[in-house]
């Protein structure tokens, strides 16, 4: 069990880094100099220290569903070892799939030019919990 909580944790430390830099890559078009947002962060707090704390903030929470993903690896494969799909646990790899399918689809929704630019980053979520973790901790 530690195992894979220690893998989730680093699959998600390498999940973070993608969505650091592909979400700065998105989130670019959208800052501007007249943003609510940035307003507030500049009268109130250096923007440095509020950009540190953010992708500070971005790491813990991809560590915490790498860990929360290991240890559903672990509870799943104990219920049902099946493999499919190219992947060592069939049903781990179902649920972890269900997430990024409904994203794709309320992004699709919403904005289809935001989600030709944030499919990447979904797609290596998918890779990365659904394939890489099994592999991983098998």
């Amino acid at each position: 069990m530690i195992e894979a909580i220690i893998a989730g944790a680093l699959l998600g430390l390498l999940m973070a880094s993608v969505f650091v830099s592909g979400g700065a890559l998105i989130f670019t078009k959208y800052i501007t100099a007249e943003s609510k947002v940035i307003k507030y962060v500049n009268t109130r707090r250096s923007p440095t220290l509020f950009v540190l704390i953010m992708i500070g903030l971005i790491y813990i929470m991809w560590s915490i569903v790498g860990i929360i993903h290991g240890a559903a690896f672990v509870l799943l494969e104990k219920i049902n070892p099946a493999n499919g799909l190219g992947s060592p646990n069939l049903v781990f790899t179902l649920v972890t799939l269900i997430f990024p399918a409904s994203t794709i689809l309320i992004i699709a929704y919403m904005n289809k030019t935001v989600l030709v630019k944030a499919l990447p980053i979904i797609l290596i979520f998918a890779g990365v919990f659904g394939w890489m973790m099994p592999y991983t901790l098998n």
